[in-house]
């Protein structure tokens, strides 16, 4: 037969002495609950400092990948400003005078990348042929801050050399082949020092390393320690080794020395710069990357302790209202676990009832606040999604051109070249290689229609901003200029109003008049006028009319740019009006071809309707 516990020695006097008094009974039931709470506490200071550490870690090695990224973008936009400055004209004719004007002119004047110096080397005598700085001139290319030792693959590779000082600057070297003269090498060196300006440190007292394969470091966001070497020791630094094998990842043992101002010790982040053997460590101290690790687990163990004291004071309300109030607490806290979170509190109450009411009701706030800005991330990713999706379209079309187009083109200069080579001693070989040379120079016009596509689709060119009119009447006269048989008149009639739109809109404005002038035949005439309607309102608009005497666009173009996009049976004969059409849909304006006799109109809005 079961004894029951009061029978049992010593647990039965137990027993019977909780029961004999309510105050014993809440006692030990609350003894019991603090038991259990202790437990979970424990188990939730175990999480939750691995979870913050887990925290700490992947917001450093994110930042350390961005930082990357950074560089990545940087190293390209300067290989592509190297190309580009290669492929100029100027190279062609070989007058020094020129080239050194035009290197000068790039270096002062380009505001995509800070140019130091710009020089020709050729690699015939090894030796400086022209610089943007005179002084360099028939130097010897031993004598520059960097060795010659790249093989290059075509015209188009761009070769990045390590850092080295010049004038007190750290420098890259970005050097490219020239096309026009293949036995010469353009050198562009960029100033290295406002990379870092950009780069945010995700906790406080945090600096950042670039090491490169030789332990050296490269980029430092402390001007003193570029190009000084990573770690003390000969070997390479482990994190060097992991992120050049293309890993990313975190240590607390960055082996990292040469910072006498970082006391204790510190943890970093790394990963590789892509194309690069350069390697981001993103370090900091360790106090200040788990701070908010300790501070929480102080708080848990607060929280605790608190917990104690609260018990404690229950056991000294008697009463239906100290049970009433646990009983309702456990039910609202119940249905916040469920999901429930509207559920209202007693935070009226001025014991600690209240408080417990209040701390639970603000940690439900809190809750709600933060699955608000999960919403709203969530609505900014689809935003971003169908912004994505809208480039993609826009680079489709911009294939499809480029490959109707240049297989066209190419086919026209194989012909020709073919009834030259057969025609070489009678006058029609002359007109075969002429139709040659005008192929050629309308491939060289797609490629320059798409470099401008390039940057309407650079995200830092997607933002509409106030636009002088002077700008497109500036664009409009260099194309009168340089058209001979095009005669091209601006009429401002808006008293100096300024539209809002992107930077790129004088120049799609100006690339589709002088398709219209050489398009046509003989001489032709294209009026350019602005005015604007509902003058003083909300809906103020410039209106941008583009007449001429002649047969306009060609067909081809207006009919794919109505219809929207690009077919194998329906594309256009160029690219001047797709970036018109782009242009002025992110300027969030309209444009209409061929409306009322009219060649196109175009709809901007003013700077001074824009909230």
């Amino acid at each position: 037969m079961r004894r029951s516990l009061s029978s049992l020695p010593v647990l039965g006097t137990v027993v019977d002495v909780v029961r004999s008094s309510f105050r014993r009974k809440l006692t030990t039931a609350l003894l019991v609950v603090f038991l259990i709470i202790s437990i979970g506490t424990v188990g939730l200071y175990v999480q939750v400092g691995g979870l913050l550490e887990e925290n700490v870690e992947q917001s450093m090695t994110a930042a350390a990948e961005t930082e990357a990224d950074e560089l990545r973008e940087w190293c390209g936009k300067n290989r592509l400003v190297t190309q580009l400055l290669s492929e100029h004209p100027v190279f062609e004719d070989g007058d020094r005078t020129e080239v050194r004007e035009y290197l000068q002119a790039q270096q002062g004047d380009r505001s995509d990348t800070e140019i130091v110096r710009a020089y020709v080397i050729d690699r015939r005598n090894q030796t400086v042929a022209v610089s943007s700085d005179e002084d360099m001139e028939s130097q010897p290319i031993e004598d520059l801050g960097w060795t010659e030792r790249f093989a290059f693959q075509d015209f188009d590779d761009v070769q990045v050399t390590d850092p080295y000082a010049v004038q007190n600057e750290t420098v890259i070297g970005f050097i490219s082949p020239i096309r026009r003269t293949p036995e010469q090498l353009l050198v562009v060196e960029v100033d290295t020092a406002t990379i870092f300006d950009r780069f945010e440190h995700p906790v406080d007292g945090g600096f950042t390393r670039v090491v490169n394969s030789n332990g050296t470091v490269v980029f430092s966001d402390d001007a003193a320690a570029t190009l000084t070497q990573y770690s003390d020791e000969n070997r390479r630094a482990p994190a060097v080794s992991s992120g050049l094998r293309g890993d990313s990842g975190f240590t607390e043992s960055p082996a990292y020395e040469t910072r006498p101002e970082t006391e204790g010790e510190y943890v970093a982040a790394y990963t590789a710069v892509p194309n690069t053997d350069w390697v981001v460590i993103e370090h900091a101290p360790a106090s200040e990357a788990y701070v908010i690790t300790q501070q929480a687990l102080r708080w848990i163990g607060g929280i605790a302790a608190l917990t104690l004291l609260a018990l404690v004071g229950v056991v000294g309300v008697l009463g239906r209202d100290v049970t009433g109030a646990l009983s309702r607490l456990t039910d609202r806290a119940e249905q916040i676990e469920d999901g429930q979170y509207d559920v209202e509190f007693d935070t009226d109450r001025a014991d600690e009832f209240g408080d417990l009411n209040r701390t639970i009701a603000s940690t439900r706030d809190a809750l709600q606040l933060r699955i608000n800005e999960i919403r709203e991330t969530q609505t900014e990713l689809e935003a971003s999604n169908a912004s994505l999706e809208e480039r993609s379209k826009m680079v489709n079309v911009l294939n499809r051109i480029l490959r109707h187009n240049v297989r066209n083109e190419v086919n026209i200069i194989t012909g020709r070249a073919e009834l030259a080579a057969s025609r070489i001693d009678n006058e029609a070989a002359q007109a075969d290689l002429e139709a040659v040379q005008n192929a050629a120079w309308e491939l060289s016009t797609i490629s320059s229609r798409t470099q401008r596509i390039k940057q309407l689709l650079a995200e830092e060119n997607t933002e509409p901003e106030p636009l002088d009119l002077d700008n497109i009447a500036s664009k409009l006269a260099r194309v009168d200029a340089d058209t001979p048989c095009a005669d091209v008149e601006f009429h401002d009639e808006t008293n100096d109003v300024a539209v809002q739109a992107t930077p790129t809109c004088p120049t799609a404005v100006a690339d589709v008049v002088h398709q219209i002038a050489t398009h046509n035949e003989g001489e032709v005439h294209v009026d350019v006028t602005v005015t604007v309607t509902d003058a003083g309102t909300d809906e103020e608009k410039v209106v941008l009319r583009i007449d001429d005497d002649a047969d306009g666009l060609p067909e081809l173009d207006v009919q794919a740019v109505n219809a929207g996009e690009e077919t194998p049976l329906n594309h256009a004969e160029g690219l001047a009006l797709w970036c018109l059409e782009w242009t002025v849909t992110k300027s969030d304006g309209e444009l209409h071809v061929a409306p009322e006799d009219t060649t196109l109109k175009i709809k901007l809005p003013t700077a001074s309707t824009v909230p």
